[in-house]
């Protein structure tokens, strides 16, 4: 499927190339805002979506790299866990042994996250272009887990027999995306381009933590595999990794002379994601909007 995708884009390219592509003149160059072959300079934001299968990644469960066991079955933190449970919920007996986790939370996805661009790009002619780009993402994904108690003591028969907490993750992302470009000369304003391309990608998990009543514990190990024990060193641990993928963009430049355009694009990514337990191929998607400055603007 992913072979015959880009196969059809190449055709699709191909033929337009075919169909519509020509040589303009001076003088229509000039009409069209088309620039002769040089550089251009990119600066972009805009919301970028990472895939909600990545984001299972931070579901808490036991066969994940990181977990909720991680804490729930070390004697120290499971100690603190009571406390602060039983300090907080009234109802609930230090004495409870049923205390512990009851259900993960099942639809992780990732918010919507900011992200930025800089990039840059060849122009062989009026419709090709070659471009690299790089761009960061900060995504964070937000879920709830459950902790269970005994509602069967009188005074809690009428409670649900559970406690909502919090499990917060926080990832960089890293891209540097390799891609060919073609633009469609409609008018003097408005043109349509496409780009395909590579994608490399880098991802670090800088924070996963459950937060139980307003205390965070971290998820990740910072004692190098040993069991916690208070009074331990800690150690800054690396959860992430590289991946890689292939890129489409659809969008449109908004030229409002040779030197400068506004570019509104879609993005969408195919690929991997270095997260142990999660580096099947996933698709990511983002919307942009591009600054595009031309050398033409020094060369007046």
């Amino acid at each position: 499927m992913k072979r015959s995708f880009l196969l059809g884009v190449i055709f699709i390219v191909c033929f337009l190339q075919l169909s519509f592509g020509q040589n303009f003149s001076e003088d229509q160059k000039n009409e069209l805002n088309i620039a002769d072959p040089g550089v251009d300079f990119i600066v972009a934001g805009g919301i970028y979506m990472g895939s909600p299968k990545t984001a299972g990644y931070y579901s808490g469960q036991p066969q994940n790299e990181l977990n909720l066991d991680y804490v729930f079955k070390n004697q120290y933190w499971m100690k603190e866990i009571i406390k602060l449970i039983t300090d907080k919920n009234g109802f609930i007996s230090s004495t409870d042994t049923t205390i512990g986790i009851r259900d993960y939370p099942t639809n992780v996805h990732y918010q919507p996250a900011m992200s930025v661009c800089l990039g840059a790009s060849y122009r062989f002619d009026e419709h090709w272009r070659i471009n690299i780009y790089y761009t960061f993402s900060r995504l964070v994904v937000k879920s709830k887990f459950n902790v269970n108690y005994d509602n069967r003591v009188p005074g809690n028969i009428d409670r649900p027999g559970f406690l909502d907490y919090l499990l917060l993750g926080k990832e960089n992302r890293s891209f540097f995306d390799l891609t060919g470009s073609y633009t469609f000369q409609f008018n003097k304003i408005f043109k349509p381009f496409i780009e395909v391309g590579a994608q490399f990608n880098y991802v670090k998990v800088k924070s996963f933590d459950a937060v139980i009543e307003d205390r965070e514990f971290t998820l990740l190990d910072m004692y190098g595999g040993a069991s916690y024990v208070p009074g331990m060193t800690q150690y800054k641990p690396n959860y992430g990794g590289a991946g890689f993928g292939v890129t489409g963009v659809i969008g449109a430049k908004l030229a409002f002379s040779k030197s400068v355009s506004v570019d509104p694009c879609f993005y969408l990514s195919f690929g991997k994601i270095g997260l142990n337990g999660y580096k099947d191929f996933h698709l990511n998607w983002g919307a942009y909007i591009r600054l595009v400055l031309s050398d033409a603007m020094f060369n007046r």
